[in-house]
């Protein structure tokens, strides 16, 4: 048992003699199989392809409706830039207020768009699956709806309209696209048939990496391949915005997929939490960006201390409910787009899935779950009582009506206490790692076998370690801010008799003492401090 998992699982019981070894033992764990090319084929694409071909060359009005998050700003953004380049200017962009609209589709964005707006054309991304009724509508009033999604395919919900969703391709790689890597598909094929070419494409293809390493799917051998060529892409991309962004988050040298997902993503999101998320649409379409990535700075920043507030609150909250096999947590005043963040940091302090809400007339919020746990399957056995729900099996959006609140947690309890009582262990505290690592190992060559491996992800985790070592000293360090104590250096002996550091961060640990054999879960990296390298090591858990 270790101090902070219950359960260490390893992936394999064999331990790597070479590096050579380690890399098989990584790809054999994720159940990896690199593709040679990407190949999504003509599958569910040519309804929507020949409807929008039409459009453009008839100069129809398209309407670009997109989800408020990266993946779905990123989409929008792919299809303003696209147009562009093709010349065609009889489009607009709508992406709902998440705080008026909620999320989704919605009847009055759909009218106003086809009666103000004169859409004759409406095209969803990232969103769309379960607008039965806004499609039902479009239809009757002359006006062509497609949809363009990845979510879950709710059949009872499922609009009357042409489709382009990834989860009906036969082949299951291509069945986890994020919504950005639906877009680029389809204008891929549009383009072909436009003979678009040029660096639009090395554009489009850094904004689908961004979103694939930010929407979280997993990163099988099509999302790696996307991921890892998009930020290749996004690297060499000359639009003024990518390289601004980079800039402002320092990451211009060394642009990887965690610069993506914490750095980049976080300030996109921001906005769209905080905000209204046009202001990334016209960040991202602006000559000069400057002030707009400045305001996504600042929303970050703002959403880092309203989340703060929240996950405090909620852990209060979170203690009177410990024994039941979920949390479900409301509160007056709690930010609509800030929940979903507070909600990941619950589930990793508790082990259980977290439904976390903003209290009003119409109750707001979001879903995160542990592995094994369905959230939406989860609201789907109350779907009732929602006034709407959807997402993944680890993360959902959802609204309903406050009088529906204890009907909801009583069915989720009693869902997720049936789930329980068939697979108890799905509750217990755990943590997967690659393999048993001999200290041999501990070295620069170990960093960069890992780093051929890039990007990790969802589903292609960054590996980590079991190390058996004697603990050779511990540091501690305090906050600068605070002056309170904060993190651990633990610097333990090694094979080639010298120190390396394991850093736990915001960590404060105290039961261990020179001289003792400790074994360490930990993640590989490397240091860079004034032009020197060294082995990195971070500190997952330890068991003495």
């Amino acid at each position: 048992m270790g101090n902070k998992y219950t359960i260490w699982d390893s992936h394999t019981s064999k331990r790597p003699e070479t590096f050579q070894d380690v890399k098989k033992i990584i790809e054999d764990n994720r159940k990896y199989t690199e593709i040679q090319s990407l190949a999504y084929g003509d599958y569910g694409l040519e309804d929507a392809f020949s409807s929008i071909r039409h459009a453009i060359e008839k100069n129809k009005r398209i309407a670009l409706y997109a989800d408020y998050d990266v993946d779905g700003t990123m989409s929008c953004v792919c299809w303003v830039w696209f147009l562009k380049a093709l010349g065609h200017e009889n489009y607009v962009h709508y992406i709902p207020d998440r705080f008026k609209e909620g999320y989704g589709v919605n009847l009055e964005a759909v009218k106003f768009l086809a009666n103000d707006e004169k859409a004759e054309i409406i095209v969803t991304m990232d969103t769309g699956i379960t607008a039965n009724e806004e499609a039902s509508w479009c239809k009757e009033n002359g006006i062509e709806f497609i949809c363009t999604d990845h979510h879950k395919i709710q059949k009872n919900k499922m609009p009357d309209c042409i489709i382009l969703n990834p989860k009906t391709h036969p082949d299951p790689l291509y069945q986890e696209l994020c919504g950005c890597g639906v877009t680029f598909v389809l204008l891929r094929k549009l383009g072909r048939h436009f003979g678009l070419e040029g660096s639009i494409w090395i554009d489009l293809l850094a904004l689908t990496g961004m979103a694939t390493i930010c929407d979280i799917v997993p990163l099988n051998g099509v999302n790696h391949s996307l991921a890892k060529l998009g930020v290749q892409a996004l690297k060499k991309s000359r639009r003024s915005v990518l390289v601004k962004l980079l800039e402002a988050c320092s990451a211009m040298e060394t642009a990887d997929e965690t610069d993506v997902g914490f750095k980049l993503g976080p300030r996109i999101n921001a906005v769209g939490r905080l905000e209204h998320a046009d202001k990334i649409i016209e960040a991202f379409v602006s000559e000069n960006p400057d002030s707009l990535i400045e305001f996504m700075s600042s929303c970050n920043q703002r959403r880092r201390q309203i989340q703060e507030e929240i996950f405090d609150k909620a852990y209060e909250l979170a203690e009177l409910q410990r024994e039941s096999p979920i949390l479900f947590l409301g509160y007056e005043g709690w930010h609509q787009g800030v929940v979903g963040i507070a909600a990941s940091k619950l589930v990793e302090a508790f082990w259980k899935p977290v439904w976390l809400f903003s209290k009003d007339k119409t109750c707001k919020g979001s879903a995160r779950s542990i592995e094994g746990f369905d959230v939406t399957d989860a609201m789907e056995s109350a779907g009732q009582l929602f006034s709407k729900f959807g997402g993944h099996k680890a993360a959902g959006g959802f609204s309903f009506p406050i009088e529906n609140e204890e009907l909801i947690r009583e069915a989720l309890e009693s869902y997720a206490t049936e789930k329980k009582n068939q697979n108890p262990e799905v509750w217990i505290p755990k943590i997967r790692f690659d393999c048993k690592l001999s200290n041999e190992l501990l070295n620069l060559d170990l960093w960069r076998t890992l780093h051929d491996l890039k990007p990790f992800g969802h589903k292609f985790e960054q590996p980590s370690f079991e190390l058996e070592a004697e603990v050779a000293g511990v540091s501690i360090y305090k906050d600068k801010i605070t002056g309170k104590d904060k993190h651990t250096a633990i610097t333990i002996s090694t094979a080639h008799s010298t120190h390396e550091k394991i850093m736990f961060f915001g960590e404060v640990i105290r039961d261990l003492t020179v001289g003792k054999m400790v074994s360490f879960l930990v993640k590989v990296d490397r240091n860079i401090w004034k032009g020197r390298e060294s082995l990195a090591l971070y500190g997952l858990d330890y068991r003495i």
